[in-house]
């Protein structure tokens, strides 16, 4: 049994990827309805699940940033930005879903995409960490000609998503999304296409099960 974490820039072509990996291998997709399936294995109710991920997140300006973390001058506790308190509740919901993926790697046969899962599952050998990336104005050019943006919009829209996944992961993870460290295998999809990145990827995690073996 082996699982295997993506990481992924936006309009790096990772969900293609994803989906390709778990129809060729046969693996779960780790989604909302896989994490209601598991809900019971951590205690919670499936009606209960709440995902969150990086794709939702928004890094904070740096004023969110200080004033987030001031008190009204009354020191009135419900002075405490809305910032202070979605970040609380973000950090619950962070949890829940970290053991959601603890117990999806018990499972095994699974493909996780995000979701600070790479670092949850560090420690664990039988785990492919997988970094998927192209350039960014590579990524733009995806996105100008997906949305019909300009593509001035559509290179600002890469440097906020991006700026996003780095600070979700920082923030709630304590860790350097773009580490190489945290990946055994990096793929750049401005020169594979998914269909190669699959075969590159499979590869590597026939390697790993064979050493572990």
């Amino acid at each position: 049994m082996s699982v295997i974490t993506v990481s992924r820039q936006t309009a790096s072509l990772a969900d293609e990827i994803t989906r390709r990996l778990c129809e060729r291998l046969g693996y779960h997709y780790f989604d909302k309805a896989l994490m209601a399936q598991l809900a019971p294995e951590v205690g919670l109710a499936p009606s209960k699940v709440v995902d969150v991920s990086e794709r939702e997140h928004r890094a904070p300006s740096l004023l969110e940033r200080f004033f987030g973390r001031v008190q009204t001058f009354d020191g009135d506790p419900a002075g405490f930005t809305y910032t202070t308190q979605a970040d609380a509740q973000v950090e619950m919901t962070v949890q829940q879903v970290r053991a959601l993926i603890l117990a999806a790697y018990d499972r095994g046969n699974v493909v996780i995409a995000g979701r600070g899962s790479q670092v949850v599952l560090a420690d664990k050998p039988d785990v492919l960490h997988v970094r998927i990336v192209a350039p960014a104005e590579v990524r733009a050019k995806r996105w100008q000609e997906r949305l019909g943006l300009s593509i001035e919009a559509a290179r600002e829209r890469v440097r906020v998503r991006d700026a996003a996944h780095v600070d979700f992961v920082k923030r709630f993870f304590d860790v350097d999304l773009t580490d190489p460290s945290l990946y055994d295998l990096t793929v750049n999809t401005g020169k594979l296409t998914p269909v190669a990145a699959v075969d590159v990827i499979v590869k590597a995690l026939e390697s790993l099960s064979a050493k572990a073996a």
